[in-house]
């Protein structure tokens, strides 16, 4: 059969005709667009290790008809990373793989590949510390805290843990008049680290401090009227009741007053002066004494009438430069 083109060329043009109408009805109706999508992560992670650096969502952009495109939605998508080949701690790469639906085109994915941070899951024993907040009351002492269990295990992150070499704990002992015992919570801080037990039972003995007493040592400044000199010095009380711990007490020999001046005077005087608190004493009573300083001519000068008493003869003496040392040391 002879093909008759002239016969044929209308019905051929008209087709083709027919065809661009149709594409550009197509394309007017449903055209081709692209859209992006946040799509869910997901990730096996593999036992014993620890993953950081996984985004929780990635972006997808695709491109189809409108009409496909429009009705897509994330659950339509599947974007997941294989972390089950990981053996090793450190940075490393791990590629997306994204399942998408038929008739789109997925343009890109963004990030293609993941880098993450790997670390082994470990476990190790730490001891438990306490620390005392606050003063007990006055005449108390707190003794050594006692806990149960004073260690504990904790898991986590290997370079995480190799930083943790004890846990604190913190008891307020603000005063406190007798022994305390306190349930206290146990933690680290540290993120992706759980401890075992997460409470310890912390006992603090509390009782009552043990005192002494103690001379009074008096301090002197200055020098008197000239002529004149100290003939005696003397404390009411001569001796206070010192309040601290039995090594402070053991070490402790007197309690300075503060400076008393006798610059320029040619009489007794009587003075109230304030004992100096030593390092590490609780409690002195009383905290300050009358000072009595009795004023003689010095010798060369004028004898004293008979009967009185000479300088060493009774009465708390005052304080020579190598006692204002030992003083202040105490």
């Amino acid at each position: 059969m002879t093909f008759k083109w002239r016969d044929n060329s209308v019905r051929i043009l008209a087709l083709f005709i027919a065809i661009i109408l149709w594409v550009y009805v197509t394309n007017e109706q449903n055209p081709v667009t692209d859209l992006s999508y946040n799509i869910p992560l997901e990730a096996n992670r593999p036992e014993g290790f620890i993953i950081k650096g996984l985004p929780k969502t990635i972006n997808v952009r695709v491109k189809g008809t409108r009409s496909v495109v429009g009705a897509l939605q994330r659950m339509d998508f599947t974007a997941r990373v294989n972390l089950s080949g990981i053996s090793e701690v450190g940075e490393q790469e791990v590629p997306v793989q994204l399942s998408s639906p038929p008739g789109v085109e997925v343009l890109q994915v963004t990030p293609q590949v993941i880098r993450v941070q790997v670390d082994k899951i470990v476990t190790k024993t730490v001891p438990v510390v306490v620390s005392l907040k606050g003063d007990v009351s006055d005449g108390q002492q707190a003794g050594e805290p006692v806990l149960k269990p004073a260690l504990v295990s904790i898991r986590g992150p290997g370079k995480v843990l190799d930083q943790i070499k004890q846990l604190e704990v913190t008891v307020d002992v603000n005063g406190a008049k007798d022994t305390l015992e306190r349930v206290v919570p146990v933690g680290t801080g540290a993120e992706g680290v759980t401890v075992t037990p997460d409470r310890v039972s912390v006992t603090v003995p509390v009782t009552n401090m043990p005192s002494k007493t103690i001379p009074v040592r008096i301090r002197l400044t200055g020098e008197p009227a000239a002529g004149y000199t100290v003939s005696e010095v003397t404390a009411q009380p001569l001796n206070v009741q010192v309040t601290a711990n039995d090594e402070i007490l053991n070490n402790l020999i007197a309690v300075s007053t503060m400076a008393v001046d006798v610059t320029g005077i040619a009489s007794d005087i009587e003075k109230e002066a304030v004992l100096m608190m030593p390092d590490g004493v609780r409690q002195l009573k009383p905290d300050r004494v009358r000072i009595i300083v009795k004023i003689s001519p010095a010798e060369g000068e004028q004898q004293p009438p008979p009967g009185n008493k000479t300088p060493g003869e009774g009465g708390t003496q005052p304080e020579t430069q190598g006692d204002r040392k030992q003083a202040g040391s105490g």
